[in-house]
């Protein structure tokens, strides 16, 4: 792992012929990964360090075929080495959310919806919260201890009435759209007694919290409802840990997020898409705001070029620890408020994932470091304002580099037909041997305020990048413009008409590998998902270079899809304005439509959608499907009951995975496909 020695840039890579080797003779021999492997390929998750720093309790994934799905399970892991122990053991698995108690000796976890503690040393749990409605698991709400270890706080919905109970055990269960929700709000349980108390109430719904370092005040983010339409209507809030003289500190038409007070409860961190204008989609960026009242005032210069992931206070207070999107990478911060400036910590080939933490009575940092060959082991990092070693503390992939040919990861850039400089990363195939050209797949990411960063990404089985370059592929994921990581300009290419520049970026990505010898242009495939599916959809009427191609849960009419979708904020930003208000945009709505330009697909494609979508729901995928099968193009649309916007199920995602390789071998390879079967239960 290598360490920043002073603040700068990552340095750019070497040139594609300079380093494009064929792989070494022991690497030849390790065995390629299948989509099986994938789908039971462990995952560790939400890892804490102990208040002494000498052990970290995570989940570890599973693969349950009988119930088809991951599992998690408890475990723990001395710092200073051993094999690492496992403390849960429940069938069915329990919810990954896990924080060690004050003084250690706990551990606390949600098990079906509930609270439970655990000795930190294993035996048996017991059940602390019974409550109605469940305890919320959502980044932001998780239960926390208070700084004695006496209480528990947590995030819990409102229940249902008598009256509502009723009507629903007879079915007169009729709902109106919008308005059949239940707030959420804060609780606390006593830990000796059981005794549960609500803290906030009202016509505000939480949705995000932090308890304060000395348990006196709670940091609060609440809108008028969970729905996603009200976010922005959402403001911060700091109050008694008592939840009284509570106290509005924003207000605003932006949705805030990671609020927290500094260690002294003078001042509140928070952050938010936005500049200093308070003017809307911008990258993330931190705010600090008295806590007594008065102006918020950006932490960092409105021009800094890179977006802030997850930020926390250092325990001192007079600086903030920062994970920050560099594009293809993220990296540790130090970031000085008074002087607004900020001076990296950690340089990699990695990704960092949200959910690290600083334990200041331990003096570590407690992270993840998400690499090419290693998807996400715990290490431990000193706090301080000087770059130091950092200490691994699993070994969960260390079978992955001994046993399986695994692609090398390059990152790429090249000039989009601008000259805007455009990266991404690529994989090359296993075998690869420099002067060969490879079939290409164009694999791009959602958001589209999102970027492909090294390591294995979030959706691993999904793209299964690694089972394509064991068969022979490259893959190639592009950060086009609007994806995170590259400044306002990059990001803000979608406002007023979305696909503005998308397309040449994609397309001169493709042309750059060509150029290099890399990709074959008679064997190029394009997939993606949520926004990368939209972006496929548009491709495919601009462009017949791609011979197959895959559309998950894409967008094909943005004026239907206007009243389809639980989300509408930032089609308002990319559009300006909603279709329906007089004058409204709707050349820009229907222009950027796919479907306005459908005729023109000539390329066999498939498309996948989940039934209960309700960010891009099925009809979209439908709109696309029915066009290019009037049309004569060959097409299939699948459809996933159960399924929300992304889709969870093992089978699922294997006959997803299964689907795309068939259809990638038979139009551009000329070949067979045995499906993978997945095992039985």
């Amino acid at each position: 792992m290598r360490l920043a020695r002073r603040f700068q840039r990552p340095v750019l890579v070497a040139s594609l012929a300079a380093i494009a080797v064929a792989p070494p003779l022991e690497a030849q021999k390790r065995r390629p990964m299948t989509l099986i492997d994938l789908a039971e390929l462990p995952r560790v998750i939400g890892p804490q360090l102990s208040p002494d720093g000498r052990a970290v309790a995570y989940f570890l994934s599973g693969a349950d075929w009988k119930a088809g799905r991951l599992v998690f399970h408890l475990w723990r892991q001395d710092v200073a080495g051993g094999a690492p122990a496992q403390l849960t053991f429940t069938e069915g698995g329990d919810i990954p959310v896990v924080r060690w108690s004050p003084d250690g000796k706990t551990l606390l976890f949600l098990r079906e919806g509930q609270i439970s503690l655990l000795p930190a040393d294993g035996g048996e749990s017991r059940v602390l919260t019974r409550h109605p409605t469940g305890v919320n698991a959502a980044p932001g709400v998780t239960p926390t201890w208070s700084p004695d270890g006496t209480i528990v706080y947590f995030v819990a919905s409102d229940p249902a009435t008598a009256e509502e109970r009723e009507r629903n055990r007879v079915r007169d269960d009729v709902f109106a759209v919008d308005e059949n929700y239940k707030r959420r709000h804060i609780w606390k349980i006593v830990v000796a007694t059981g005794v549960e108390t609500q803290i906030t109430s009202g016509d505000t719904s939480v949705a995000e919290y932090k308890l304060s370092s000395d348990g006196r005040r709670i940091a609060v983010q609440r809108a008028p409802s969970p729905l996603l339409a009200d976010a922005a209507r959402g403001e911060v809030w700091v109050m008694d840990a008592s939840g009284e003289n509570a106290r509005a500190l924003t207000s605003n038409a932006i949705e805030e997020g990671g609020v927290e007070l500094s260690p002294d409860n003078s001042q509140m961190l928070f952050s938010a898409d936005t500049n200093g204008r308070m003017e809307p989609y911008y990258p993330k960026t931190l705010f600090v705001v008295p806590a007594a009242g008065g102006p918020a005032r950006l932490v960092l210069p409105d021009d800094y070029p890179y977006a802030i992931e997850q930020a926390v206070w250092s325990p001192d207070g007079r600086s903030i620890l920062a994970n920050i999107n560099m594009g293809v990478h993220s990296e540790l911060f130090l970031i000085d408020p008074a002087a607004r400036r900020a001076r990296q910590l950690t340089d990699g080939e990695h990704f960092i994932p949200p959910g690290w933490a600083v334990l200041p009575g331990a003096g570590k940092i407690v992270l993840q470091y998400d690499e090419p060959t290693r998807f996400g082991e715990v290490w431990t990092l000193p706090i301080g304002d000087r770059p130091a070693t950092a200490t691994r503390v699993t070994h969960r992939f260390d079978h992955l580099e001994r046993d399986v040919a695994l692609p090398r990861q390059q990152k790429v850039s090249w000039k989009s037909a601008d000259g805007t400089t455009v990266e991404g990363m690529l994989f090359y195939p296993v075998d690869y041997q420099e002067g060969r050209r490879y079939p290409l797949v164009v694999q791009m990411h959602g958001g589209p305020f999102e970027s492909d960063k090294f390591g294995a990404g979030s959706a691993l089985v999904q793209n299964y990048w690694p089972v394509l370059a064991g068969k022979g592929y490259a893959v190639l994921r592009p950060n086009y413009r609007g994806s995170t990581g590259y400044g306002a300009a990059f990001l803000r290419d979608v406002v007023n008409g979305y696909f503005h520049n998308m397309a040449a970026d994609i397309m001169t990505g493709v042309d750059h590998l060509v150029q290099a010898g890399i990709a074959d242009p008679d064997r190029l495939i394009a997939m993606g998902w949520s926004a990368g599916g939209t972006l496929v959809n548009k491709l495919l009427t601009m462009t017949d270079r791609f011979k197959v191609a895959s559309a998950g849960a894409g967008v094909s009419n943005w004026t239907s899809l206007y009243a389809q979708t639980d989300d509408t904020t930032f089609r308002i930003t990319w559009f300006g304005g909603t279709p329906w208000r007089k004058n409204a945009p709707i050349d820009l709505f229907w222009n950027n439509s796919p479907v306005k330009d459908v005729a023109n697909v000539k390329t066999p494609t498939l498309f996948f959608a989940g039934e209960g979508d309700t960010r891009v729901p099925v009809a979209q995928s439908l709109e696309m499907f029915r066009a290019l099968q009037s049309n004569g193009v060959p097409t299939r649309l699948f459809v996933a009951p159960r399924a929300g916007h992304q889709w969870g199920e093992l089978r699922h995602l294997i006959f997803k995975a299964n689907t795309e390789l068939e259809w990638f071998e038979k139009y551009a390879m000329g070949r067979t496909y045995v499906w993978e079967k997945p095992p039985q239960p």
